[in-house]
């Protein structure tokens, strides 16, 4: 509506013309009092007339020495009809003195200044400011694509004063300028993070055009094509590329550049067949934060055994326990030497039972001799990533320890132990749990080689897998492997992620090597 009240507002004060009506001759007021007819006059435009431009001062002189009694603008114009009938009762005629309360506020508002209502009945000498109004004309119907070319827009200025004497002029403004190019414009409210689409329109569309639109995150090279066309607007929409991985599951990993991903820049242009008309930026915020993603923030729990978060927060979790209160292992602590990183070390209960250092989002809890490592946490999901990054050391040797309850396991002695780090996007009905210890182990899963478990499905995942020593900071990107690209967002209030780190992955048989030690730090994701 107040977009509508402005080009109204404009509109009702320009009208192109150069007729008008001279009146001359004497009226009085009751009283012997002999007053002049009402004049009007525009310095420079003695026809009333002038050519349509960006910028204009446009200051016309009216003088009504009786005082003026009615104030009506006419507007014909393609640009300022439509919007003017829609805010004025239908009409394109506005009242300046008793027109509707809506017409009289914006027009006499500051960034109009246009006199209306009880500031305009009874004046004598008045100057028509139309200076902000007039170059509406060319801004709004660039924007609508009503402004055609060699176009008149005409305001019929229209008054009586107290002696009833009228005074009528017309005011033309010409365009010669051409029809407003088309141009392409991103719907903000189409923008969604999760699916990354979002919907291109295109304005002032020629009508023997073969328009297409191009797209491509800002600072790389790859174009992608939007699907639609002019008159029901383009989708831009990710693209992926298909495989099976090593479980023969099928998986999609998304196109670099393709699709609207938060936090990114994207080049937007619209081609009429090889030409390029226009081009864009669009940047998109949002995103979504990792808990304690640099591993700044720990606590205690349990007495003294360290946890992954800070005071009265709950989304890392690790096998760190205390058993009967004998025994203390510790499996994930900050690192001694660098503060801020989560150390995560092979350890041995009561001196021969092998546990891998762990970390992961979730929950431990123990009962007896047995400990429950119970995956995922609920999470708001407001923007899809296309990875997840972190920052990594590591030292792996072969496995030197083989569970008691591990079928076959000794196949397994002298061989190259396997560290992870995997991250699934889950909708769950509840955590998932996996226990080991002194009896035999439950709940095994791995996010790679299905796509369910009992608690819900998986939507997608990602890994880091070592297999060797990584001496220095190394930064890592888990790209992640899509089952389902068309699944909603998990609900806030599903077990929606799940963030595993584990110096062995055959650890939940209480299988690995004893002297294996993963640094981790600096959870992100990739937009």
């Amino acid at each position: 509506m107040a977009a509508a009240c402005a080009v109204m507002a404009f509109a009702s004060c320009e009208k192109e013309g150069g007729e008008s009506t001279d009146n001359t001759g004497n009226g009085g007021n009751g009283s012997g009092t002999e007053y002049a007819a009402p004049s009007i006059k525009w310095e420079g435009h003695d026809d009333f007339t002038a050519e349509l431009e960006s910028e204009m001062d446009v200051k016309i002189q009216i003088t009504a020495e009786a005082g003026i009694k009615s104030f009506i603008v006419g507007v014909d114009s393609d640009v300022l009809d439509p919007i003017i009938s829609v805010v004025n009762s239908g009409s394109t005629d506005m009242d300046l003195i008793n027109g509707p309360e809506t017409l009289l506020a914006f027009l006499s508002s500051e960034s109009i200044g246009l006199p209306t209502g009880e500031n305009l009945t009874g004046q004598t000498n008045l100057t028509l400011d139309l200076s902000n109004l007039v170059p509406l004309i060319i801004d709004m119907g660039n924007q609508q694509g009503t402004l055609n070319p060699d176009s008149d827009h005409i305001f019929t200025l229209s008054l009586t004063d107290n002696a009833d004497r009228p005074l009528s002029q017309k005011v033309t403004f010409h365009y010669t300028g051409t029809s407003a190019s088309a141009s392409v414009s991103v719907d903000a409210n189409s923008v969604d993070l999760w699916a990354n689409t979002a919907k291109v329109t295109v304005a002032n569309p020629a009508a023997d055009a073969t328009y297409s639109v191009q797209y491509r995150e800002k600072g790389t090279e790859t174009w992608y094509t939007a699907s639609g066309d002019a008159t029901t607007g383009f989708t831009l929409a990710p693209e992926y590329n298909t495989s099976t991985n090593a479980a023969d599951l099928s998986v999609s990993v998304v196109k670099d550049g393709s699709g609207i991903y938060a936090q990114n820049t994207y080049e937007i242009r619209l081609m009429n067949g090889e030409t390029e008309v226009s081009s864009i930026e669009y940047t998109t915020q949002g995103g979504d934060a990792i808990p304690n993603g640099d591993m700044s923030d720990w606590t205690t729990k349990d007495g003294n055994l360290p946890y992954p978060n800070a005071e009265g927060k709950s989304f890392w979790d690790s096998g760190n326990n205390v058993a009967y209160g004998l025994i203390t292992t510790i499996l994930c602590q900050e690192d001694e030497s660098e503060e801020g990183v989560a150390a995560l070390s092979a350890n041995m209960v009561l001196g021969s039972v092998f546990a891998p250092g762990n970390m992961y989002a979730g929950d431990f809890t123990m009962s007896g001799m047995m400990g429950t490592a119970n995956f995922g946490k609920s999470y708001k999901w407001t923007a899809r990533p296309r990875a997840l990054s972190l920052r990594y050391k590591a030292k792996v040797g072969t496995i030197d320890k083989i569970g008691s309850n591990h079928d076959g396991g000794e196949a397994w002695s002298g061989k190259q132990d396997t560290s992870r780090v995997f991250v699934a996007v889950v909708d769950w009905s509840k955590q998932h749990g996996v226990t080991s210890g002194m009896g035999a182990p439950s709940g095994m899963w791995d996010p790679a080689d299905r796509t369910s478990v009992e608690e819900g499905n998986i939507l997608g995942y990602g890994e880091l897998v070592l297999t060797g020593n990584v001496a220095a900071w190394t930064d890592a990107e888990l790209k992640i492997n899509w089952y389902d690209t068309s699944a909603s967002a998990p609900a806030s209030d599903k077990i929606s992620l799940v963030i595993s780190c584990a110096t062995s992955i055959r650890g939940d048989y209480l299988t690995g090597c004893s002297t294996n030690q993963l640094w981790v730090d600096d959870f992100e994701w990739v937009y």
